[in-house]
């Protein structure tokens, strides 16, 4: 009898403390009404992959559609309205044009971050980005750049948040 009240009180401590342990978390949503201020039509080139390998450009095309879908994904999470553009003359001039454009690129070693880890072929991803307003002034510039073990879409992701945090700040 004390080994089946024992068993019981375990169980319903682990359940307690499971039960504690999860969270939920809301969305990450904006209460503002989205207005032309806040619609964002992004152009995103891959820039010049004249010196890369063929792989190397198929690997760019790859992170590059993942990263387009993404940092679509990530404006409208901000409670901006986004829509991916395939050319600049596509912008309607409501809002503003984000023209996010591939200054490096290094796919790094997909068998060495597998096989040796500890940093070895690491992915590279640099960017260049223009903020144009629906007058066609640029409103702001800026690069950034990042370098991850894992890959170029943890780049491309990493880039994109910080891309979220730059257009809160500008506009």
């Amino acid at each position: 009898m004390l080994n089946k009240s024992l068993l019981f009180g375990l169980l319903v401590l682990f359940i307690t403390l499971a039960s504690g342990c999860v969270t939920t978390k809301a969305p990450n949503q904006s209460t503002e009404a989205v207005t032309s201020d806040g619609m964002i039509s992004v152009l995103s080139l891959r820039g010049d992959t004249s010196s890369m390998t063929e792989d190397q450009v198929v690997e760019l095309q790859r992170v590059g559609t993942w990263m387009d879908r993404d940092i679509i994904k990530q404006l409208k999470r901000a409670g901006y309205s986004a829509k991916l553009l395939k050319s600049r003359g596509d912008f309607s001039r409501a809002g503003h044009l984000l023209v996010i454009s591939v200054d490096n690129f290094n796919p790094g070693n997909r068998a060495a971050r597998v096989f040796v880890g500890f940093g070895a072929g690491a992915a590279s991803l640099d960017l260049d980005y223009q903020l144009i307003n629906s007058r066609n002034k640029r409103v702001a510039r800026w690069k950034d750049g990042v370098g991850s073990s894992k890959g170029g879409t943890y780049c491309a992701q990493t880039l994109n948040r910080n891309t979220i945090k730059q257009l809160k700040e500008k506009l």
